[in-house]
């Protein structure tokens, strides 16, 4: 009876150790996610009579979405940014260097580690700025083309989608070439001496040894860079605000300025959000089954 007891209030308070995270998590993550899905179905808005009091339209919202022009530009806008700047830029480039700095022949590689981390942790807006000033007709990309017979133009005008991917391929690197890192430094190196002495090729070790021992790695980096991809905001919206004429209007774009800006639909913005929302949990889902093909 004794040892019962004790098991009990040994089981309970590991519960109370946990209980603060589960509180935080319900006020912060889950109670915000519910309301914001019930006030999609609502006529909410920031300002006016509907902010005090507002009234339940069902899919009014969901409706009004799926007839948005500007809503699918924004989906359009957001799927191209992802592919390019996170799932090939980032990715592929987060690899490469990873592979090339686990080389001893490669030489300053801790030069190019610590700029592409600088890029990493330089704030959003800082990097906004930095990259529209870079990019403007009077800047430095400019002066380098200058050489090679280019005209000088405004990048954020004439390539707008173009440059904002290259700036975010800039910025978030890092954490791709990070977890690579690691997860390559994880391979015994006898794995590759055996397949030396089999006589595979430098492909032939990338393809059948490495890829599929980091393919849990490779997973890991296309969930969250592709959440934080999908969620980038500030960066885009300081270097663009999501012009010209819609060309850099990411979604998170799109909510913002229908749901803080005039005329401040709120439960519109949000029913947008939730609808990338699910978009990105079919995206997380489809990674899931891929990879678990992909392993050999």
């Amino acid at each position: 009876m004794g040892r019962s007891i004790a098991y009990i209030r040994y089981r309970l308070g590991g519960q109370l150790f946990i209980l603060p995270a589960l509180v935080i998590m319900m006020v912060f993550i889950v109670f915000p996610v519910i309301w914001g899905i019930i006030i999609s179905f609502t006529d909410m808005s920031l300002v006016g009579p509907r902010a005090m009091k507002l009234h339940f339209i069902g899919i009014t919202n969901y409706i009004k979405l799926l007839t948005d022009p500007d809503f699918y530009n924004s989906i359009r806008v957001s799927f191209l940014f992802t592919v390019f700047s996170a799932l090939i830029g980032q990715a592929i480039l987060g690899l490469i260097l990873a592979i090339l700095l686990r080389r001893k022949d490669v030489r300053g590689g801790g030069i190019v580690a610590l700029s592409v981390f600088i890029a990493w942790v330089i704030p959003e807006v800082v990097a906004g700025y930095a990259w529209g000033a870079y990019a403007s007709k009077e800047g430095l990309f400019n002066v380098l083309l200058l050489p090679f017979g280019f005209e000088p133009i405004n990048w954020l005008f004439r390539r707008p989608l173009e440059t904002v991917i290259i700036a975010n391929i800039w910025r978030g690197t890092a954490f791709s070439m990070i977890l690579f890192s690691a997860a390559l430094e994880g391979i015994p190196k006898f794995i590759y001496e055996a397949a030396e002495i089999d006589g595979a090729s430098g492909w032939q070790k990338f393809r059948y040894v490495t890829l599929p021992l980091i393919s849990y790695a490779i997973l890991i980096d296309f969930i969250l860079i592709t959440i934080w991809t999908f969620s980038v905001f500030t960066m885009v919206f300081v270097m663009t605000g999501g012009g010209p004429a819609g060309a850099t209007e990411l979604w998170t774009i799109f909510a913002y300025r229908r749901g803080l800006m005039p005329p401040y639909e709120i439960s519109y913005a949000t029913a947008g959000v939730n609808i990338m929302f699910i978009i990105v949990l079919v995206l997380i889902i489809i990674y899931l089954r891929l990879i678990s093909k992909f392993k050999v």
